[in-house]
């Protein structure tokens, strides 16, 4: 007598309640105001410390490098720790809503100046800022851990990557748009206090969300750990994650994207401004990209259900580096710019379709990790997915920057030469392209959505058991 299995898996799924839509929203809004977060700090941390603070730019670079390189250190530090941590409340509940509770307290304080000066004002950033950044660090841990013990059902899955992905591209948009009239505005000349009240807003939001999440939020399937569990070292921790070839993949494709992506932003206002003549693209091409990416979104889940995950994130990262490759070939001229913004609109398009897919992988990982070994590694696996993303905007940062030196950039000038220019519309098409590579990696990414199902039934008899 031949026994399906991959049925069983599937009617376990079926038979596991749909999330409603609260509490999918209160489990991703967390990324959403982490978005926001780190969109602030990127646009205007440091004009905020260097024209309205007073602070050298030089200390403020010191300080930046020193705590990332902290950050580094802490975030899987952190994720081994609320691994083998078992609290009350939950075992990654309580990270989960009071480190996003922190982070916004502390922006809050980062961005206000409650009249220091000199080495007391010197102080006073470094602290602020330090604990800003490790709590905006630690809390990707907490976020990515949670998903696998919330829901085992790759449709809620998807589904919250929708919500999480629309929303974050409003939150992002919110701060490159709003903030800037917002803080003048709201500060009546006064810069400072304008931003300090947006901040402000924000945690005040922040602590309302975190009730909303303590209601809302259900860990339904944490399995106990076992008695030596808790002993683990971080070298047995690290050996299970680096045997694990599904964890690997995923990194693999997260770094890529990330990296890539890093790059492009980076060299996008050198691109426009030397190759097209128009800095204001900068503003158009945001519009134009976000909209189809949000289209794509919104189909993502239908598509998904029809071709699958893994055939999804192929055709998503085929048609991203083909699309970007297409960039060294468009003239400077009006027909170029056209051709441009098509190519950008087809891979805007298709990373909205691919994207929410993209995030029910590392869940994936983590039930067969869990499923495979016997532990439970979410919160480790989740830092270090924190680190990479955090990594790839630091190094990508870096990398072009030494790169715009290479290519003999001015900084500066009115016009750069002919060798400059083409090297910046290489750098623009043909390394991200190149680095767009490593998403491949996915192809090699096995676990389907009745094996993903197989597991999730199988992880529920453990606990029960």
């Amino acid at each position: 007598m031949n026994i399906d299995h991959n049925s069983d898996a599937r009617v376990f799924e079926e038979d596991q309640a749909k999330l409603k839509f609260s509490e999918k929203l209160a489990v991703v809004i967390s990324g959403t105001l982490g978005t926001f977060h780190s969109q602030v700090i990127q646009l205007f941390l440091l004009f905020f410390y260097t024209d309205m603070l007073g602070i050298s730019p030089a200390y403020a670079a010191g300080l930046f490098l020193v705590i990332r390189v902290f950050d580094a250190i802490a975030a899987p530090t952190f994720g081994i720790l609320i691994d083998k941590i078992e609290t009350p409340w939950g075992k990654y509940k309580p990270w989960f809503i009071g480190i996003s509770i922190f982070a916004a307290i502390f922006g809050w304080l980062t961005f206000s100046d409650f009249g220091f000066s000199g080495m007391g004002l010197l102080i006073y950033i470094t602290i602020t800022y330090f604990l800003y950044s490790t709590f905006k660090t630690l809390e990707i841990a907490p976020q990515m851990a949670i998903v696998p013990v919330v829901t085992k059902r790759l449709d809620d899955r998807i589904s919250m990557n929708q919500i999480s992905y629309f929303f974050m591209m409003i939150a992002a948009m919110l701060a490159s748009i709003g903030v800037q009239p917002l803080y003048k505005k709201l500060g009546g000349g006064n810069g400072v206090r304008g931003f300090s009240i947006i901040m402000g807003v924000v945690a005040v939001i922040t602590i309302l969300i975190g009730i909303f999440q303590v209601f809302k939020v259900q860990e339904r399937y944490v399995v106990p750990p076992r008695k030596n569990e808790s002993d683990m070292s971080f070298k047995e921790m690290f050996k299970v994650l680096i045997s694990n070839k599904t964890a690997l993949i995923v990194y693999a494709y997260i770094l890529g994207l990330n990296l890539s992506n890093g790059f492009r932003t980076t060299l996008s206002i050198y691109f426009y401004k030397y190759y097209f003549h128009n800095e204001g693209l900068v503003a158009i091409m945001g519009i134009i990209g976000i909209l189809p990416t949000l289209i794509g979104v919104a189909f993502s889940g239908r598509i998904t259900k029809r071709i699958g995950i893994k055939n999804n994130l192929i055709i998503g990262s085929v048609v991203t580096i083909i699309t970007t490759l297409g960039f060294i070939a468009v003239p400077s001229s009006k027909l170029g710019l056209g051709v441009y913004m098509m190519l950008s609109v087809i891979g805007g398009l298709f990373t909205g379709i691919s994207t929410p897919a993209s995030g029910t992988m590392m869940p994936a990982a983590m039930d067969y990790t869990e499923w495979q070994t016997g532990k439970n590694l979410n919160g480790l696996m989740g830092s270090l997915q924190g680190f990479l993303q955090t990594f790839s905007t630091a190094i990508s940062g870096s990398v072009a920057a030494a790169s715009l030196s290479i290519i003999g950039y001015v900084s500066g000038a009115a016009s750069q030469s002919n060798n400059t220019i083409l090297g910046i519309k290489m750098l623009m098409s043909i390394v991200p392209a190149v680095i767009l590579l490593l998403t491949l990696f996915v192809i090699k990414f096995d676990l389907t959505e009745e094996k993903q199902a197989q597991i999730a039934k199988e992880l529920d008899e453990r606990r029960k058991s």
